[in-house]
């Protein structure tokens, strides 16, 4: 077979199709963790709604009294509205000597990109770079910027056709400056179920006493299902970072397309090349990355086969792969 001699191009080609290779072509467990996490969210957050917002906020500000300050206010001005619409609740046990704790079921972008992980990718977006520039710490520029700005244009796309509109809308609602400008407008009823007609006010203004402890307890769940699912996105990028970096080393080493070969078997089959006629080893790389690569190639979809989840161990000397 004939060498190929790679250059700066042909290296940056490689490192972006192994990127693309290991987020959408690799199955991990880290994947499956993920998925466990958005299913807990949802349930967690529809059990909350259903059995301790909804009645809790309807005992405090019932309905037809709510209904009856709707019909006598007039217009957006803060000083002609009785009511509002929020997703927004502070809450105090009286059970217990604990402060107030807001509830608020808008969406961080977080959130969003962690519960719609698959799905953006499946548009040809990173969804896990605000994780990657937040852990690395990385300075936003205009590179990132127009990431954000090109991902966002999806976003209301992909809720749609997940028949989860609700979520788009609330993510809109949140705090989440530089991620919704290129998104379509939102109004309350975009919110579906997840909105609650109340008082005019702050939302702290609002802060309900609650009585109950189960109830308490529910909400402090749904706080740890959103630490949960943020959590686990976070580990995903880890865990693929960790086989990118691993490749983009043998890549920036090897001087020719086989010295990348010897680790990522099937490259030939994922990127071509013009061949040249001259060869050299690789230098020198560490037995463990050696290992995490060979076992992770092993895991890439092929058409012919359904792969293994790639399982990673953690141990002192670092993280291992298995099949």
């Amino acid at each position: 077979m004939e060498k190929i001699r790679l250059n700066q191009q042909k290296r940056q080609l490689l490192k972006k199709e192994w990127q693309h290779t290991v987020y959408n072509n690799m199955p991990m467990q880290v994947e499956e963790d993920l998925r466990l996490a958005q299913e807990n969210y949802r349930s967690v957050r529809e059990d909350v709604w259903d059995n301790v917002i909804t009645p809790q906020v309807e005992k405090h500000f019932p309905m037809e009294d709510m209904r009856v300050l709707q019909k006598y206010s007039s217009g957006n001005h803060a000083y002609s509205r009785f009511t509002d619409t929020d997703s927004c609740f502070y809450f105090k046990p009286q059970f217990m000597d604990s402060s107030e704790q807001q509830f608020s079921f808008t969406m961080d972008i977080d959130e969003y990109l962690a519960l719609y992980h698959k799905e953006i990718q499946a548009k040809g977006h990173q969804a896990t770079i605000k994780v990657e520039y937040d852990e690395t710490q990385k300075q936003d520029n205009p590179n990132y910027t127009m990431q954000k700005h090109e991902m966002s244009r999806d976003f209301h796309d992909i809720a749609r056709a997940n028949g989860t509109h609700e979520d788009f809308a609330l993510m809109s609602y949140g705090s989440n400056y530089g991620w919704t400008e290129h998104s379509p407008t939102v109004r309350n009823n975009d919110l579906g179920k997840f909105s609650k007609v109340v008082v005019h006010g702050s939302c702290h203004s609002r802060c309900m006493m609650l009585d109950n402890e189960s109830d308490w307890l529910m909400l402090k769940q749904f706080e740890k299902a959103k630490s949960m699912l943020m959590n686990a996105h976070r580990e995903l990028w880890k865990e693929k970072n960790s086989l990118i970096v691993d490749m983009a080393s043998i890549i920036d080493q090897a001087k020719f397309l086989g010295d990348v070969e010897q680790y990522w078997t099937n490259v030939r089959e994922c990127v071509n090349f013009d061949n040249t006629d001259i060869g050299k080893e690789l230098s020198i790389v560490s037995e463990q990355t050696k290992t995490r690569l060979s076992q992770a190639i092993n895991n890439i979809k092929l058409d012919d086969k359904e792969p293994e989840l790639v399982v990673v161990n953690a141990s002192a000397s670092g993280f291992s792969l298995v099949n």
